[in-house]
């Protein structure tokens, strides 16, 4: 296995340095230009020359006069001995933003991904088990509408339920840690999303399950059906369910980005949003760096997984 993780870590870098480079040429080539847009706040108190020499000086700071080839081999390079730069507009260190930033949205994300989990496996099962009753079609077409609402549309409507017509919380804002009742429409929001992806790749997985021949010998001993789905079922069937909740688990971190300004979340998704709106190249190549990490990371747990599911599978 150690062998299979070192092969994967070095498949995964050029991979990584291929994103950097992808996302360091698109912020060069757009036409945005964050040192003009610093300048607009020294409108009307600088004149025509000091603007220029303030310019000229931002740009030999964070080496935009450079050609485009020193510039990566520098920003490479500063990675490498931990510098990740500084915030052009913010001027704020960006690791240390990240640092600060992204732990609150892993939290959210992953109680988010556990919650979907523990409750869409179980429903997904039911409705496999209830196959085309109006069980099945209650989970699957009541899953579907979460689904259907963006973020920006369903928290607000679930504010409006919780605070005004059942009044049974406050407005949630701001962070207190993960265990604070603040995270609980939050994490809710952030299960109920992916929920009917989980629910149908269950269902499914059940499905072809049920027809193999050692779940027909079970039932022949006359095991309980549930016990038959826990025990000989939902060990192969989770398969490609673990596959999807790796998808399931980047997007529900990439995802706080509106409940962080919905919610005054001071997390990495209001991080993300603030360095796309103010064109802010250091910290766009931060931000960028580590989803691509996570993302990276979050397929080889997957790949790690699968031998524990079914030792069948080997890792080579």
């Amino acid at each position: 296995m150690l062998k299979y993780i070192v092969g994967r870590l070095a498949v995964a870098i050029p991979t990584f340095l291929a994103v950097l480079l992808i996302t360091f040429t698109l912020t060069t080539l757009s036409p945005f230009d964050p040192v003009a847009m610093m300048m607009q706040q020294y409108e009307g108190t600088l004149d025509a020359m000091q603007q220029k020499e303030v310019v000229q000086r931002l740009r030999n700071q964070y080496g935009l006069d450079n050609s485009f080839v020193v510039q990566f081999t520098k920003y490479v390079e500063r990675i490498t001995h931990g510098d990740l730069g500084i915030s052009i507009n913010g001027q704020r260190n960006v690791l240390r933003a990240i640092v600060k930033t992204f732990p609150i949205s892993l939290q959210l994300g992953l109680a988010g991904a556990l919650l979907t989990t523990l409750v869409g496996v179980p429903l997904g099962a039911l409705a496999a088990l209830k196959q085309n009753s109006w069980i099945d079609y209650t989970i699957v077409g009541s899953t579907l509408v979460f689904r259907s609402l963006p973020v920006f549309v369903l928290a607000p409507l679930l504010l409006v339920l919780f605070v005004l017509i059942l009044g049974i919380m406050k407005v949630p804002r701001g962070w207190d840690g993960l265990f604070n009742p603040k995270t609980i429409l939050p994490i809710l929001i952030l299960m109920l999303g992916p929920l009917p992806i989980i629910v149908r790749q269950t269902r499914s997985a059940v499905l072809d399950v049920f027809s193999q021949d050692y779940v027909r010998t079970a039932k022949m001993k006359g095991l309980h059906i549930w016990l038959i789905i826990f025990r000989h079922i939902l060990r192969n069937a989770l398969i490609p369910v673990v596959t999807t909740l790796g998808f399931v688990a980047e997007g529900l971190i990439i995802g706080t980005i509106f409940l962080d300004s919905i919610f005054a979340i001071p997390g990495f998704g209001a991080l993300v949003e603030a360095s796309f709106r103010n064109f802010d190249y250091p910290l766009i190549m931060g931000v960028t760096m580590v989803t691509s990490l996570m993302i990276i990371l979050t397929n080889l747990l997957v790949d790690l997984v699968y031998p524990l599911l079914d030792p069948r599978i080997k890792l080579e």
